[in-house]
């Protein structure tokens, strides 16, 4: 596991609760990552493209864009591919969507309500830890 520094190592939190959202980006921060946000998958699409983040943490069930369809398109742009996404629902627990997930290129799944050290350690067993 690589320890970088604290402003190398970007997340973009995908989700169109906003207290969802606020909970994710407080931790993430505490936790020394640098933290973008997008409240739909057609923002979180073009903020991909233009910041290029090293993690995506997003919700399936989006506005514009499901979560799928965004996993889709970063694993399927060269400039992107490598990004590790984490998909997360609520809603949709059956290993069917799971399975359609893992399809759609996603490196990890997680269920809502996030179990916060969970996360972390998923987080930090696809893109290292950031030292602070």
């Amino acid at each position: 596991m690589s320890r970088m520094s604290a402003s190398s190592l970007k997340i973009l939190a995908v989700d169109d609760d906003r207290a969802t959202l606020l909970m994710l980006c407080a931790r993430l921060i505490r936790e020394g990552y640098r933290v973008l946000t997008a409240a739909d998958g057609e923002e979180a699409w073009a903020a991909a493209r233009l910041e290029k983040p090293d993690l995506v943490l997003s919700d399936m069930l989006l506005p514009k864009m499901d979560g799928i369809s965004l996993c889709r398109r970063i694993k399927e742009d060269p400039d992107l591919a490598a990004t590790r996404v984490v998909l997360a629902t609520a809603v949709f627990k059956q290993a069917a969507i799971r399975a359609e997930a893992r399809l759609s290129g996603a490196d990890e799944f997680i269920e809502k309500p996030f179990d916060m050290d969970a996360l972390l350690l998923k987080i930090r067993s696809l893109i290292g830890r950031v030292d602070i």
